[in-house]
């Protein structure tokens, strides 16, 4: 059994490496001919009206055409279908709040201070459905993007006659069909960017974008976001997570994760630096996986998140891809190890956790099976008869539950997620803005010499 699931990890492993991403290159410039679309050096963008991560990539899509000279498509689709956004209001509500922090960050605008106003929402869709020039099309996009997200009515109202609309009836089957594009594309949300067969997602992934362009067009890569100068950004301190909390309480770092999530194993092996220069303690979170927690996750997302976090991986020199499902038994394990881990102390349950990730997405092994459990908590440097002893523990689905709802609390519900003060975020990717915030609170705390 344990050498059929090596194997299978290995041909897993062999699909998400150089072959998978050549074979499926090939695939993508099949279909381009079929379809008689040009070849590899344009730009498919599906946009969002209600997502600030749309917004925030309809500005990188603009730098990017501009410096490139690319062809460009765009397509303005609904918001996610059910089966791939589990938590809609979360996610609207959260998207506003990360976008903010991004906007500080990165050269971008986003004048917004919360979710898009649903009148205007509805208003901006009349003009988008209208056919116009892909490059019109996407100034229209920062315009009206604009306006949307500094809740501005008047000016919107001034654009939409300037760039005309159609009827409001007209735009839930508009859109519902481009969603179905989207879908049958190979992805299923908005603020992604399709170039030469490959997915990237909005700002997050611009760097593998640029490098691919850079390749395609024979250019050198032209850099066309920047991190903003921090005289622009002022002062960032940490404050307390809630008005609640008592005043001088030690700041500590919170993450939930799941041990089925790949990008929270990735988070889990690089936590550790983020954190070590400011000496604040890492309390881990650990969550069941989103399919258990009633949460959808169907194939379309699965499958992105693991070549994406691939990519990732290989970036961050990670190892990754010999992989092994641990949802049921597997998951059970880690779970009762992870409680029993926290009791003994934080950096017990840090090497129990960065162990067992570790063999359930680079080495293929699998928690459900005693002989691979036992090594994982070895190599975590724990008692294998103390760890086999708390198997089956009935106190952790309500410890579990209790994270989980903690998550929720905090306006999130997926992993990784961090908390460090009133400092909130979700994705691996969002660990050089806790770097940024973390270093720049100790600035501001550093007495002048």
């Amino acid at each position: 059994m344990i050498i059929a699931k090596r194997l299978k990890g290995k041909a897993i492993a062999a699909w998400l490496g150089p072959a998978g991403d050549a074979a499926r290159s090939a695939v993508a410039a099949v279909k381009r001919t079929v379809a008689n679309q040009p070849g590899a050096a344009r730009l498919d963008f599906y946009y969002e009206i209600s997502d600030p991560w749309s917004y925030l990539a309809a500005q990188v899509v603009d730098r990017l055409v501009k410096a490139y000279g690319l062809a460009l498509a765009v397509t303005v689709v609904t918001p996610p279908a059910s089966d791939v956004d589990p938590a809609p209001a979360l996610r609207q509500n959260h998207a506003a709040r990360d976008a903010i922090e991004l906007g500080q960050y990165w050269d971008l605008d986003f004048p917004g201070k919360k979710s898009a106003d649903p009148t205007l929402v509805r208003d901006i869709g009349t003009v988008l459905i209208r056919e116009r020039p892909a490059a019109e099309q996407l100034a229209c996009i920062l315009a009206l993007g604009a306006t949307l997200w500094a809740n501005d009515k008047k000016a919107t109202a001034k654009l939409m006659g300037q760039y005309g609309t159609d009827a409001h009836m007209a735009v839930p089957p508009i859109l519902n069909e481009a969603y179905d594009r989207l879908r049958k594309a190979g992805h299923y949300q908005g603020a992604m960017i399709q170039f030469g067969g490959e997915w990237y997602w909005g700002i997050d992934r611009l760097g593998f974008l640029e490098a691919a362009i850079a390749k395609a067009t024979g250019k050198p890569v032209a850099g066309v976001m920047h991190v903003r100068p921090e005289v622009e950004r002022g002062a960032l301190t940490l404050a307390p997570p809630t008005e609640k909390e008592p005043k001088g309480k030690p700041v500590v770092c919170e993450m939930w994760f799941s041990f089925r999530s790949p990008y929270s194993y990735l988070a889990l092996e690089q936590i550790a630096a983020v954190l070590a220069p400011h000496g604040i303690p890492l309390v881990l979170r650990p969550t069941q996986p989103m399919v258990t927690r009633g949460l959808a996750l169907p194939s379309v997302k699965r499958m992105y998140i693991v070549r994406d976090a691939k990519r990732e991986a290989d970036r961050l020199n990670i190892p990754f891809g010999e992989l092994c499902d641990p949802l049921g038994t597997g998951v059970d394990n880690c779970m009762a190890i992870a409680k029993w881990a926290e009791g003994q102390s934080p950096a017990a349950a840090l090497a129990w956790a960065r162990s067992a990730m570790r063999g359930i997405w680079a080495e293929a092994r699998d928690p459900a099976e005693y002989l691979d459990l036992k090594f994982l908590v070895e190599r975590a440097e724990l008692s294998w008869d103390a760890a086999k002893a708390v198997l089956g523990d009935a106190s952790v689905a309500k410890w579990s539950t209790n994270n989980a709802a903690d998550l929720a609390v905090i306006g999130l519900w997926g992993v990784p997620s961090f908390r460090v003060g009133d400092f909130v975020a979700w994705g691996n990717d969002r660990l050089p803005l806790l770097a940024d915030r973390l270093r720049r609170h100790a600035l501001s705390h550093t007495p002048p010499h």
